[in-house]
């Protein structure tokens, strides 16, 4: 096995520095034109001072250039690119980068970088995740990656049938998706067995329980305070996007505790064969208990992350803490509460799943 395990790693190490030296060398595979940065030069730099006392320096570097494919290959361009010390919206680029261009059939001064050619970045990440779910998580991980692949084909699927439809039925076919998500990714994790069944059904009824919960709460209410305007990418219709959204949030949350328990669960029932429904159903709501904060947590710390940069920004341009919260912050905060709301519904449904179903007998004995 310890030389199974070695085998194992050499071959995956193999695979991704093949794939990775790969992504140095695919610009033929671009219809952009890609060039490799061969050398910077700084030309000046100026500062700047907005009305709010933001004090930013502005850049001007040249950048030689390399072209790595059209009929210009080989060819050695010159162009200026400036990038402030805050890098929000720019680059500062450095030797041995890959970058994509615009403008290289004309003269040198008409071209332009566009921005950093990301494959090779991306593929060292995809590699190392899937290596190391593999080494250690061994036959369970590939089975995950196989579901996160059949996963993105799904999303990929409902997206093109969505806009087929102009937006119109985004509920229905994302709700459609939520069943396909949770039935693919849980049969190929557990296979067809009575575990897929529990956490299954959890699973999609707390998603829609929580679901129904919530579009209850805006109904009462009015929806006064939500501002769906302030959906991302949104340009029409930021309401279902948003409704959908906070539906596939729900899934995830809920998919990964029904499954802990229910896996959990049958580990016990395998181990004390005499269980019934009622020792079955209560391990099952001890064990919720102790998962559901750090699950809540984890919600908020993504949220967190993912919403602390607009939130400066919006704070360094003189927008007040409570326009702040509005625009940046409310709309993460309100799908953080439907999903905690979904974990929390989701332990007793997915304890009595698996008491009903591995236990059997409803006996207080036990």
């Amino acid at each position: 096995m310890k030389y199974k395990t070695v085998f194992q790693v050499i071959i995956l190490v193999i695979v991704s520095f093949a794939a990775i030296l790969f992504t140095r060398h695919d610009a033929f595979l671009y219809h952009d034109t890609v060039a490799q940065v061969q050398a910077t030069k700084i030309l000046h730099k100026t500062r700047s001072e907005d009305d709010l006392k933001n004090i930013d320096y502005s850049t001007t570097q040249s950048v030689k250039l390399k072209l790595l494919n059209t009929a210009q290959k080989g060819k050695v361009v010159e162009v200026h690119n400036t990038y402030t010390d805050s890098q929000a919206v720019d680059q500062n680029y450095r030797p041995g980068q890959q970058v994509l261009i615009s403008g290289a059939n004309k003269q040198s001064k008409n071209i332009v970088i566009q921005g950093l050619k990301r494959d090779t970045f991306i593929v060292i990440l995809i590699c190392a995740t899937i290596s190391l779910i593999l080494i250690i998580v061994h036959r369970r991980g590939f089975m995950a990656i196989l579901s996160l692949v059949a996963n993105v084909l799904l999303f990929i699927l409902a997206i093109q049938i969505e806009l087929l439809h102009n937006g119109k039925n985004i509920i229905p076919i994302f709700a459609m998706l939520v069943v396909l998500f949770t039935v693919c990714t849980i049969a190929l994790i557990f296979g067809l067995s009575q575990e897929t069944l529990i956490a299954s059904i959890a699973t999609i009824v707390s998603t829609f329980a929580s679901f129904g919960l919530f579009i209850l709460a805006l109904y009462l209410t009015g929806e006064k305070g939500i501002h769906y305007e302030a959906v991302e990418y949104a340009v029409q219709g930021p309401k279902n996007i948003f409704l959908a959204q906070v539906m596939i949030g729900v899934l995830g949350a809920i998919m990964d505790e029904s499954t802990d328990i229910t896996s959990a669960m049958y580990q016990l029932k395998q181990e004390n064969a005499d269980f019934k429904f009622l020792r079955i159903f209560k391990s099952g709501l001890n064990m919720g208990k102790q998962i559901i904060g750090p699950l809540i947590s984890i919600l908020f710390l993504i949220f967190m992350a993912d919403t602390i940069p607009m939130a400066v920004l919006y704070l360094r341009n003189g927008n007040s803490i409570a326009q702040t919260f509005n625009w940046t912050i409310y709309l993460g905060v309100v799908q953080s509460l439907v999903s905690a709301i979904g974990i929390v519904l989701a332990v007793p449904l997915t304890s009595a799943l698996a008491g009903h179903l591995l236990g059997g007998s409803h006996g207080r004995h036990n």
